[in-house]
């Protein structure tokens, strides 16, 4: 169904009472969607053009696909916009003019503006405004939409002599509204209920780190994804530096849960992972079972050990090496040794810098400047052979492999104790007797991460080799076609003539020898990196972020109360332990989410272990109140209950181990965290711990829920 269609159909349906107030929306929508296909229509025209062009004018060719690539992407925009795209208008108290805003900028084709883009400076006050603060305009709507049809709309009068002729308000505005609807198993943007101190953290500046300190419900994940898009669009540093953003995300139902946002709000660039998931390593790892292993491996100290074990790995030659050859032999002396290190940039990992160090010895060790070319080229080819050469470097600076080092630094006893100088010797007794040996855990993932930046990639001096023969023989195809047409040519403006020129064919050898396709690389850098549930970050996961921005631009999202060891220090103490210093706090302190009630049950759990904890204030006082039950009415409850709510969620939270009926999901504090739902059982929230940890799981469970809570418990 074309995006004109479904106006057809919306218009047939209009919402109750409304078709008078809509008019000139339902116009403005149909020329939206009318002009969404248009671009559809031409841009599948256009891609099925250029996938018929085969050569041109030099260039054209190369150029195809770069374009058919965008083309490809603009494609799958405009497919998802349909005319949802359009959030609502802004009206100018001054002008009475209507601006609409959307997911995306777009103007028909006489360059009249149909919607302006929500990240654009002037589509600001639709969500900034307030009653104290108008911006200048006097009313904004906004939609909800189900289906591609318009089934609501709200609007918000900032100015008090209008407020008869509209009638169809809402207190607390529409985001209030939104809160009706049932959950999705999957987060829904929601640009048209962005509240005014959430858009303002948005579109804060880039530089430094921004620390988004929210309770639960407050929106801090609705912040942080419209942060992402915002900045891609409007932030020039970040679109100078590559424009690369990372999510890290606490696990993988949140990524999940949250994977349609971004696409909806126009990018399709943002990476969205989990840590483990940037280290790769196959299938997930179980938890450190060891508190006391766990605490050691998260620490800096832990860190240093294992730089400080690959520098063994690189001691220069204390004494002459002499490199055979064919005529003779030369010499490598410890200062030679030394003035080639110095060539090489000493930050590249470890395997990289062997390579490098192998060519500065070998520029060092050349002729004379009296040598021929040609002898200059026959003794690089032999020292390049030279197995002497090759011994020497397997001796002195090795080819190393990230796993196999990080597994003799946890198991050698003389390597660990020389290489953990920050490590008490209890600590070194204990880690030597847990070894990691095959069974590595996840508090093993930032120190594998750390030792492949270290290292590099074992096989890289290989692939290198591998890669310039691929190079050497696809140039050569590349040229022999070059030298047929010129060959061929008898006409000197067409183009095989005008390939005699050697600096078009070099153009054209260096375009059209594309490098082997890559996957999807999370070793960065990237120009910005957010981070969701930040609170349970260690230092060593805190490490790998850093290293994948160096810019230090980063946005810090969380919440202290809900940090699962307890955080009961301020977020600037915190982030000084790490090295993060330029911090601004922008605190988040109202629940859009859950019910008063539910929050005022939940908060008797965390504030008598944390009495500071950022417990955020709900809108939201129609909710029915919490229940408390047993554990053996669990079944009876959630069947009455999704009986009565075919459309809503449902999530039973438990201790580990614990099994949910088949009707409902079953998760733990730890995995329930980020995620929403309409009802949400905690069952024996006793058995979730002590002191502040077992309030924290609790207060976790508790929060989840939106509209209904029911405490299973045997106390």
């Amino acid at each position: 169904m074309s995006n004109a269609n479904y106006f057809a159909t919306e218009q047939e349906n209009p919402p109750p009472e409304t078709t008078a107030d809509i008019a000139q929306d339902q116009q403005r929508l149909r020329e939206i969607a009318a002009r969404v296909e248009q671009l559809r229509s031409e841009t599948l025209e256009r891609i099925a053009s250029r996938g018929r062009d085969h050569a041109g004018i030099l260039q054209q060719s190369l150029e195809r696909d770069v374009e058919l690539n965008e083309m490809a992407a603009r494609l799958r925009q405009l497919d998802r916009m349909g005319p949802s795209a359009c959030l609502g208008f802004m009206e100018n108290a001054s002008t009475g003019e209507r601006h609409y805003i959307g997911r995306i900028g777009l103007s028909d084709d006489q360059g009249k503006q149909l919607m302006l883009d929500w990240r654009a400076p002037a589509a600001e006050p639709f969500f900034a405004a307030t009653h104290e603060n108008s911006y200048g305009l006097v009313l904004r709507r906004r939609y909800r939409w189900r289906r591609q049809l318009i089934t609501d709309y709200w609007d918000e009068v900032f100015d008090s002599s209008l407020l008869a002729s509209h009638a169809r308000l809402d207190d607390h505005s529409s985001f209030l509204a939104s809160l009706g609807s049932k959950r999705s198993p999957k987060m829904q943007d929601v640009l048209s209920t962005i509240q005014t101190d959430q858009d303002a953290i948005i579109r804060s500046s880039s530089q430094g780190a921004l620390v988004v300190d929210g309770g639960p419900g407050t929106g801090k994940t609705v912040v942080a994804l419209h942060r992402a898009a915002y900045l891609l669009y409007a932030d020039p540093r970040l679109r100078s530096q590559g424009g690369r953003v990372l999510v890290v995300s606490p696990h993988e139902a949140y990524s999940a849960y949250v994977s349609d946002v971004l696409p909806n709000l126009g990018e399709d660039e943002v990476l969205i992972s989990t840590l483990s998931n940037i280290v790769s390593i196959g299938d997930d790892l179980p938890a450190e079972a060891d508190p006391e292993v766990q605490r050691i491996k998260a620490s800096t100290a832990m860190l240093k050990t294992i730089e400080r074990a690959v520098t063994v790995f690189q001691e220069p030659p204390a004494t002459d090496q002499t490199v055979d050859l064919a005529e003779g032999r030369v010499t490598i002396s410890a200062q030679l040794w030394r003035n080639a290190l110095d060539m090489i940039e000493r930050k590249i990992p470890h395997n990289e810098a062997r390579m490098a160090l192998r060519e500065a010895l070998i520029d060092i060790l050349l002729p004379a400047e009296d040598s021929t070319a040609d002898t200059h080229a026959l003794f690089r080819a032999e020292l390049e052979r030279s197995t002497s050469l090759e011994g020497i470097l397997n001796e002195y600076w090795p080819v190393l492999d990230p796993i196999n080092l990080l597994r003799a630094v946890l198991g050698n006893d003389a390597l660990l104790r020389y290489s953990a100088q920050e490590l008490t010797d209890e600590e070194i007794n204990h880690l030597l007797a847990n070894p990691a040996s095959d069974s590595w855990t996840a508090a093993d993932y930032p120190l594998i991460d750390l030792a492949r930046f270290l290292i590099g990639d074992p096989d890289s001096e290989a692939k290198q080799r591998e890669e310039r023969s691929r190079r050497h023989a696809e140039r050569s195809q590349w040229k022999n076609v070059i030298d047929d047409l010129i060959a061929s040519a008898d006409d000197k403006e067409d183009l095989s003539s005008q390939l005699m020129h050697q600096d078009l064919q070099e153009q054209l050898l260096s375009q059209g020898m594309e490098s082997p396709e890559r996957s999807i690389s999370f070793d960065g850098p990237f120009s910005h990196v957010i981070i969701d549930e930040a609170q349970d970050l260690t230092d060593a996961q805190w490490a790998m972020i850093q290293r994948r921005c160096p810019s230090g631009s980063l946005t810090i999202v969380g919440d202290r109360a809900q940090a699962a060891e307890g955080f009961t220090r301020s977020w600037e103490q915190r982030l000084d332990d790490i090295g993060i210093r330029n911090i601004t706090i922008a605190p988040l302190q109202v629940n859009y989410r859950s019910t008063a009630q539910i929050m005022e049950a939940a908060a008797q759990q965390i504030l008598p272990y944390m009495p500071e904890a950022n417990v955020p204030r709900s809108l939201r006082s129609d909710g029915v109140p919490v229940r408390y039950a047993r554990p053996a009415d669990l079944s009876s409850i959630l069947d009455q209950w999704l009986d009565e709510n075919s459309e809503g969620t449902a999530v039973v939270i438990g201790a580990p181990g614990f099994a949910a009926p088949d009707r409902a999901s079953s998760l733990s504090p730890e995995h329930a965290k980020g995620l929403e739902f309409d009802l949400v059982l905690v069952n024996l929230p006793e058995n979730f711990g002590t002191g502040l940890s077992g309030a924290v799981r609790r207060y976790v469970a508790m929060t989840r829920a939106t509209a209904q809570l029911v405490v299973l418990t045997e106390q």
